[in-house]
Order: structure tokens, then C-alpha cells, then sequence
């Protein structure tokens, strides 16, 4: 004689059935999905025994909702990223922790060229020179407060000038110090002095 198998809740017979068994109690597919089965956090309804099931920190989704928080991109076959109680695919969560570019306010992420000056960061293109507007880029400038400038425009704007030539002087030319003793003459291995 055999023993009776019947569902643990409806009592309904399961021989030739599928069935479920859970914590050691056999249950038919309608009574798992009504008593057993777990809630996915995402649409809030039971995650059946013929659907696939994504379990993480005592949390589940059906595969289908488990998606990223930012893009929607389904991960239940990808490596994901848990930030605040959020999951994020790898490429948002790089996003989200990247640091933004001082000029167009979007993420600067692995790959970028970028600039940094003194903890400031600008994708290469969106750092450009505050009067003329070309990319600087990589290339030299020159810090006034908060603008930058590039070479040419830094000469023309605040550079000294030699009053001959009106050239832009980097710096006090070799001579200068014969203003204050006329008279005298300074060795000098600058080309084309006066």
C-alpha cells in the first residue's frame, strides 16, 4: 500500500503533478505561489516555482525585474553594484561615483582625458581659456582667480609690455636694473638688448 501525497495546504493529491517541496513539506503550485513563495521587492507580487528567482542581502526580484536603478538594464545575469540600498549596473555605479567636470557638470569616467588643477577636474575638451574660449586642453596656461587663459591671450591681457617693440616681457628684462644706475653696464647673454 502506498502512502498518501497529497498537497500540505489544499490536501489536494499531487501524484502526477508538479510540486513544490519547501522546508520539507510538499505543496502544489497554486498553494506555493499563495503560501510559500516570495515577494519580489520590485512589482510586489509572488515569484512563482516555474519562475526564475534572484536572491541578494534576504531580498528577491523575478530575473525580469531585477534591473539597474539608473538604466533599467536587466542584471540578473551581470555583475551589479548594491549603493544604498540601490542596484546599479557597473557602468552607473562608475558614473555615480565619478567626479564631475568643472565645465559641462557631467561624470569624468575611467577613459576620459581629463585635466586636474589643485583638485579641479574638466574633461580635456571643456577646459578652455576664459577670454578667447579654445580648448586649452593639456597645453600651458595661466591661473587668474577663477579663470584660466592660455598663452596668447594671457600675453595680450596681462603680460607686460616692452614699450619699443610692444612685445609681451614674461618677465623684467635683463637690463631693467640699469634704469636705476644710469651709467652702468650689466653683462648680459640676452640676445638683441639695448
Amino acid at each position: 500500500m502506498s502512502e498518501k501525497f497529497d498537497c500540505h495546504y489544499c490536501r489536494d493529491p499531487l501524484q502526477g503533478k508538479k510540486y513544490v517541496q519547501k522546508d520539507g513539506r510538499h505543496c502544489c503550485l497554486k498553494c506555493f505561489d499563495k503560501f510559500c513563495a516570495n515577494t519580489c521587492v520590485e512589482c510586489r507580487k509572488p515569484i512563482s516555482a516555474d519562475a526564475k528567482e534572484v536572491h541578494y542581502k534576504n531580498r528577491y526580484w523575478h530575473d525580469t525585474c531585477f534591473r539597474c536603478a539608473k538604466c533599467l538594464h536587466p542584471l540578473a545575469s551581470e555583475t551589479f553594484v548594491s549603493k544604498d540600498g540601490k542596484i546599479l549596473c557597473n557602468k552607473c555605479a562608475t558614473r555615480e561615483d565619478s567626479p564631475r567636470c568643472k565645465g559641462c557638470f557631467k561624470a569624468i569616467v575611467a577613459g576620459d582625458q581629463n585635466v586636474e588643477y589643485k583638485g579641479t577636474i574638466w574633461h580635456k575638451d571643456c577646459f578652455t581659456c576664459s577670454n578667447c574660449k579654445q580648448v586649452i586642453g593639456t597645453g600651458s596656461f595661466f591661473p587668474k582667480g577663477e579663470d584660466f587663459y592660455c598663452v596668447t591671450c594671457h600675453e595680450t591681457k596681462f603680460a607686460k609690455h616692452c614699450v619699443k617693440c610692444n612685445k609681451g616681457l614674461v618677465k623684467a628684462p635683463v637690463w631693467w636694473p640699469m634704469k636705476d644706475n644710469p651709467g652702468t653696464t650689466t653683462a648680459s647673454t640676452a640676445k638683441n638688448a639695448p
